[in-house]
């Protein structure tokens, strides 16, 4: 009995040593990294041809997101009426307007105002010269089209780079917030901006586990040839 019990305790130690070794096998997570887009003022008046903006300070992936809070309306033509043309960030109109003599609708957006052939007049945009400008809220029926009360509030959360910008964002971009238009001289209102671009957390593996797991699972098969030798 003596013998049989001398002959478990290796083996034990083995196992021990074996489970211990695969305990290591562990990928240390990368930590997410979220950079806090400031609380920005984004003025019709002087913000059409160049406009507050932000540093990015890590790299993100097109996969990476993007969230942002947007409140306020702006007002394109203020000289033609009282209520001139009053849009919100996705430049649905927010009340009755006047413009070039027309009568705009609430809640509708005139195509032949439309800026660079794409962007809705007195819309939100985000971007740079090297990336282009880019329309964040679109004048769709969510973002107050035909709407008897069109929303001043929007948020987008956790949006992909990509579908903003078809690429992810390198270190040291400067990113600029401006307002759709032609000129500034009739513009009035502002819009406040916040928000974040945040990366998702990747597990990596350390190069000391890797090391450490190989040492270990050799030193384990020794462990049993050694058994099988004490065993005959």
């Amino acid at each position: 009995m003596t013998q049989i019990s001398n002959l478990f305790k290796p083996s034990i130690f083995a196992t021990t040593f074996i489970t211990s070794s695969l305990i290591v096998i562990q990928s240390a997570p990368a930590s997410a990294v979220s950079l806090t887009i400031p609380t920005t003022t984004v003025d019709a008046n002087t913000n059409v041809f160049s406009g507050p903006s932000f540093t990015v300070t890590s790299d993100f992936l097109s996969t990476d997101t993007i969230s942002l809070n947007v409140a306020g309306t702006v007002n394109m033509a203020r000289f033609d009426s009282s209520d001139g043309y009053t849009v919100n960030a996705a430049g649905i109109t927010t009340k009755i307007g006047t413009i070039g003599g027309k009568t705009i609708p609430l809640g509708s957006f005139d195509s032949s105002f439309l800026v660079s052939g794409s962007f809705t007049f007195g819309a939100l945009l985000l971007g740079n010269s090297t990336l282009g400008f880019h329309q964040i809220f679109s004048p769709t029926a969510t973002n107050g089209l035909g709407s008897s009360a069109p929303p001043t509030n929007f948020a987008i959360n956790n949006v992909s780079l990509a579908s903003i910008f078809g690429t992810g964002i390198t270190t040291g971009t400067v990113l600029e917030f401006r307002i759709a238009d032609i000129n500034t001289a009739d513009n009035i209102g502002t819009f406040s901006v916040s928000g974040s671009l945040d990366s998702s957390a990747t597990a990596i593996p350390e190069p000391f586990t890797i090391i450490g797991t190989l040492i270990g699972g050799a030193a384990a098969i020794r462990m049993r040839k050694k058994l099988k030798q004490t065993a005959k």
